[in-house]
């Protein structure tokens, strides 16, 4: 066995420098250039459709007065809609009623940050986010009856076929004529 040449002891020492170096550098590109300690307070985390919620934004402990809160509704999906809500008051209020039923992602920026794009992807990204569960403020009646309806169609099928099994029933009656001879 040869002893390891120059070449792969300075890799070996090397690598794990620049491994090193590559992580911290990925790490502050990845910071966001935002206001720091920003957080997004909801008073429901399962809010209703249509009924309005308060929403607190605040940064470093502080009211974020103005801060632009966006709802995204279904996030990550093909169906997804962004709506802006009114800038946060001095006390980093603002009230919103959802407008549909769903999972619903909530992003706050500071005041004056970016102004927020009509479609994805937007211009910066957000100081704070939060994903909430929009519900449905009565059960639906359809859904009940559509699962009625299906569970009668799929169980009434499995049944049929049980009883016909059992019963030695022929209804199985053949596409063709068989050739006369």
């Amino acid at each position: 066995m040869r002893p390891p040449s120059r070449r792969s002891a300075l890799a070996a020492v090397l690598a794990p420098a620049l491994l090193a170096a590559v992580a911290v550098a990925g790490t502050a590109a990845a910071a966001e250039p935002s206001a720091p300690g920003m957080e997004l307070a909801i008073a429901d985390d399962r809010p209703l459709r249509g009924q309005p919620v308060r929403i607190t934004v605040t940064a470093g402990g502080a009211p974020a007065a103005g801060a632009v809160v966006e709802a995204i509704y279904r996030p990550n999906s093909s169906t997804t809609y962004r709506e802006a809500l009114p800038p946060a008051d001095s006390s980093g209020t603002l009230f919103w009623s959802p407008r549909d039923a769903g999972p619903v992602t909530l992003e706050a920026r500071p005041a004056g940050a970016v102004e927020i794009a009509p479609s994805p992807p937007a211009a910066s990204p957000p100081a704070t986010s939060r994903t909430v569960a929009v519900r449905y403020p009565a059960f639906p009646a359809s859904g009940l009856a559509i699962m009625l309806l299906a569970g009668a169609l799929l169980l009434g099928g499995a049944v049929l076929g049980f009883v016909m099994l059992l019963s030695g029933s022929r209804a199985v009656v053949p596409l063709e004529e068989p050739p006369s001879t």
